[in-house]
């Protein structure tokens, strides 16, 4: 079967005042199927939101794509021109934005907003945009849909104003959502309601989602597959459960291994503090000969030094690039 989205050999290079190049992305093969949640998983400046942009050709100025294809069932979204990219973004993929200030416009009241995005792609009468929009506000607040209708945004609380961001990425049904870490700026009850909202939207629109985070937690019990991604490269590829339960990549398990478990420790302060993967991350500004993670690999080889390795099927039924599993 086509898969809904295909990613092949894509990267991305910045250039920068200094002219210096930010090798961003190098090689990045992804498929997504439909109705699948699918998440992306690393440290800052790993290439996660890089990715994202990609698929929906909205990088800055200084980004050049290197090469690649990003295929929309079997579409090349980087060949189409503006006004052709404009008629598929919000209609069959859509992109959240990790502050909702972005998306949002803070003089007008939000209903209205999600109005203006059914104009934009759709001949429906003014009746019937904003039944459409009132429908899905009735959907997504259970309480009080009326009063956040007809609200500015600055009214509304951060998971609100998310909320709506969701609203305007998913009113044209889509079949792709790309959530760019959507919850990071939300206190722990919102993000377990966006969590939520977003696993009832892929039940109910069969929504396929691509939700990019640095927080494993949020990936649990939500995603059916994970993509790690270590300077600008995706790692590891495996369903989430499998991943969670044994990871293969000397980096996925560090990265495991880092994430803040407060336990039992009566006596020891020591028993508190977070461990980290020692060294610090290649400049992206060289491009790497070898493994990008040698220098911090508690497993390396000598061949780790030499070449790039590529993909292996690993133990967890995924697959990952390692030397390890023969690369």
């Amino acid at each position: 079967m086509e898969p809904l989205l295909e990613v092949q050999n894509l990267s991305v290079c910045y250039h920068t005042p200094a002219g210096a190049d930010v090798f961003a992305l190098n090689g990045a093969n992804l498929r997504i199927e439909p109705g699948e949640i699918v998440g992306v998983l690393g440290e800052s400046g790993s290439g996660k939101s890089t990715l994202a942009a990609s698929l929906l050709k909205m990088l800055p100025p200084t980004a050049e794509m290197e090469g690649g294809a990003v295929l929309l069932q079997g579409t090349n979204l980087l060949k189409l021109d503006r006004g052709e990219l404009a008629r598929i973004r919000g209609r069959h993929i859509s992109l959240i934005y990790q502050e909702p200030a972005v998306a949002l416009h803070p003089t007008m009241r939000v209903g209205a907003q999600i109005e203006e995005i059914l104009r934009a792609h759709s001949d429906d009468s003014q009746d019937e945009r904003h039944r459409k929009a009132r429908e899905l506000f009735d959907a997504i607040f259970t309480a009080d849909a009326d009063r956040i209708y007809s609200s500015y945004p600055h009214q509304l609380s951060g998971g609100q104003r998310q909320k709506i961001a969701i609203a305007q990425a998913i009113v044209c049904r889509p079949g792709l959502l790309i959530a760019d870490e959507p919850t990071s700026s939300l206190d722990p009850m919102a993000q377990r309601e966006i969590i939520e909202l977003l696993k009832k939207l892929r039940r109910e629109r069969n929504l396929a989602i691509l939700f990019v985070t640095h927080s494993l937690e949020m990936l649990h019990g939500f995603a059916n597959r994970v993509v790690v991604m270590y300077a600008g490269r995706i790692i590891e590829d495996c369903a989430a459960n499998e991943l969670l339960r044994s990871p293969q990549h000397p980096y996925t398990q560090a990265l495991l291994k880092c994430r803040p478990r407060v336990e039992q420790a009566e006596n020891a302060l020591d028993d508190l503090r977070i461990p980290v993967i020692p060294g610090e991350p290649p400049d992206l500004s060289v491009r790497v000969q070898g493994c990008a993670f040698e220098s911090r690999c508690l497993e390396r080889m000598q061949i780790c030094r030499e070449r790039t390795p590529e993909f292996s099927n690993s133990a967890n039924g995924g697959r990952v690039r390692c030397f390890k599993f023969g690369g």
